[in-house]
């Protein structure tokens, strides 16, 4: 069985025998709605641009001959809607924008639209038109829906804000000016509500990955429906465990260790949730189908457990925190890295006509896949990181900052050569210098919100850059609650795993070093008598005490 990873053609899929999550029910769902132009928002590579591709087979009448060859085998096929077959589609993509300047951002756009109105015309034997090569894409569009057509239009748009968030991350200005009421994407957005007025476009299917445009494209067009983070629809992309299972049977169906590996692909890629009270958590699905690629493969996990891709894909983070209100951004960061929580309210349509608030940008961080709903309480929304491949990329960007505040040089390299120390020989003291030689290169600045969880946090992310480990912060236990673990990731099995419990004391606190070991020393006996502590394998547990920037207490404290 070959698995469709970066698979997003349809009829690609179905022809050359890939492995499909049939999600076809959706089509009857979304016929259902009450509203027939609908707005659909998931992170990148959450498979939206495979849905655009099912629609368009679906519905696009020139595909209605093979109606049972597409369908046949999957829900939709043996429940075909009404309009199955009865359109003609439009479609435009706008991933692959050039946004270097504000010159060749308009032009590729204008490409772009240029391009779905050619394919259109080949498709449904319509004569090329001149359109204008320079002309504003309002304009081009205008020219295209002055045509009689004998057919609607459904009109799908992948990616309708991908150039915009390359855009939005780096240069805020003109993102504001091109979706301002005299802005191109406005213009081009308002031709297509007057062609939904007119009855030549009847239906609209827009998937992105942020609201940032919707208050631009929905200004008046109160009939759309923006579906996003609606319960109904919560796994409607995405992976639920079920079907992550089933992915696992067909991949490893002799394995006898899949409930290992279901457990470990649940805390690496699990974890999204886009409406409170939906039923489950879904799995980013790129992310699974790169793993369980890989381990069709070489029958062993990969040594990196995210994608390359994925990862530049997400590298975006590091643009996004230095967006409007940098500062109150950083402490958004700070929030995370140190309590892994966020509290606050969702955006569902941005206006820059008003300050770009931290609701706001908590949002951004929502949407695009790096915070996920946690729970909800009086109305406030707990967000989270969804799961270990993003906090990893969090920690990258947090190592990165320290770098860059405290003027210290070193190579993962060098980071990996003192994990190892401590992974292979116990012997935890190189690592710790780095600890100790990056705190004492900080600013007195950056002193002022120092406390034990900041040093966790450079705990955490050091060991993070290498990836021999899982990294465990406050796991409970038994109802209790060890600082840090360093368990087995597979395929890595180090000689040691680890158990620490930290403490930090500024210099002034000094006379209570005494005291603060001695209790750790008690908290950490205390978690080594826990069942789930004492079936892990070549364990060592230490007490560590920072006082001021320097570790004064390193303790082994052994099984008794």
């Amino acid at each position: 069985m070959r698995l469709p990873y970066g698979i997003s053609n349809f009829l690609k899929l179905v022809e050359e025998g890939y492995y499909f999550v049939d999600r076809t029910n959706y089509i009857e769902e979304l016929e259902n709605e009450p509203e027939p132009y609908i707005f659909f928002l998931r992170p990148r590579r959450f498979g939206k641009s495979l849905m655009i591709s099912i629609l368009h087979h679906y519905y696009g009448l020139e595909h209605k001959t093979n109606f049972s060859k597409l369908f046949g085998k999957y829900y939709i096929g043996n429940h075909p809607t009404a309009k199955a077959n009865s359109y003609y589609i439009l479609k435009f993509e706008f991933s692959r924008i050039d946004t270097i300047t504000p010159e060749s951002t308009k032009h590729s756009f204008r490409i772009n639209v240029l391009s779905g109105i050619y394919d259109f015309e080949t498709y449904y034997g319509y004569a090329h038109k001149d359109y204008g090569q320079n002309d504003e894409p309002a304009n081009i569009l205008k020219r295209f829906f002055s045509e009689h057509f004998s057919k609607k239009i459904y009109l799908l748009i992948d990616e309708y804000d991908h150039f915009a968030n390359e855009i939005l991350s780096f240069r805020f200005e003109f993102f504001a000016e091109i979706v301002s009421r005299t802005g191109f994407v406005r213009k081009f957005y308002e031709t297509i509500k007057a062609a939904t007025a007119e009855g030549i476009v009847d239906r609209l299917f827009v998937t992105g990955v942020t609201p940032i445009t919707l208050d631009s494209l929905t200004s008046g067009f109160n009939i759309a429906a923006n579906l996003s983070l609606k319960k109904k629809y919560n796994a409607m992309m995405g992976f639920t465990e079920r079907e992550v299972k089933e992915i696992l049977d067909t991949v490893c169906p002799e394995s006898e260790d899949k409930n290992k590996v279901i457990l470990d692909m649940r805390a690496w890629y699990n974890g999204y949730l886009f409406n409170i009270k939906g039923h489950e958590r879904v799995y980013n699905p790129d992310m699974v189908l790169y793993f369980c690629k890989e381990l069709m493969r070489e029958s062993a996990y990969p040594d990196n457990i995210i994608d390359f891709n994925i990862a530049s894909d997400y590298g975006k983070i590091r643009k996004l925190f230095d967006l409007k209100n940098g500062e109150q951004n950083y402490q958004v960061l700070d929030m995370l890295i140190q309590e892994n929580r966020l509290n606050g309210q969702i955006t569902e349509q941005f206006s820059f006509e008003k300050p770009f608030s931290r609701d706001d940008f908590i949002s951004l961080l929502f949407y695009m896949g790096f915070i996920t709903l946690q729970t909800e309480m009086l109305g406030e929304k707990k967000f989270q990181i969804p799961n270990f491949v993003l906090k990893g990329l969090y920690l990258q960007f947090f190592i990165e900052l320290v770098q860059i505040q405290s003027g210290l040089c070193f190579e993962t390299v060098d980071v990996r050569k003192f994990l190892i120390a401590l992974a292979q020989d116990n012997n935890p003291k190189p690592f710790l210098n780095l600890i100790e030689n990056t705190l004492k290169r900080l600013s007195n600045r950056d002193f002022v919100q120092f406390n034990e969880k900041y040093i966790k946090a450079l705990f955490v992310a050091f060991v993070s850059l290498v990836n021999l480990y899982y990294v465990k912060s406050e796991m409970e236990i038994d109802r209790k609650y060890p600082d840090l673990m360093l368990m087995y990731r597979p395929p890595f099995f180090p000689n040691y795993q680890f158990v620490f419990e930290l403490k930090y004391l500024k210099l002034s606190e000094s006379e209570k070093l005494k005291d603060v070991t001695s209790a750790a020393i008690n908290q950490i006996e205390k978690y080594l008598k826990t069942d789930e502590i004492k079936a892990l394998k070549n364990l060592k547990a230490y007490v560590i005490v920072f006082v001021g920037t320097e570790v004064m207490v390193l303790n082994e404290v052994l099984k008794r």
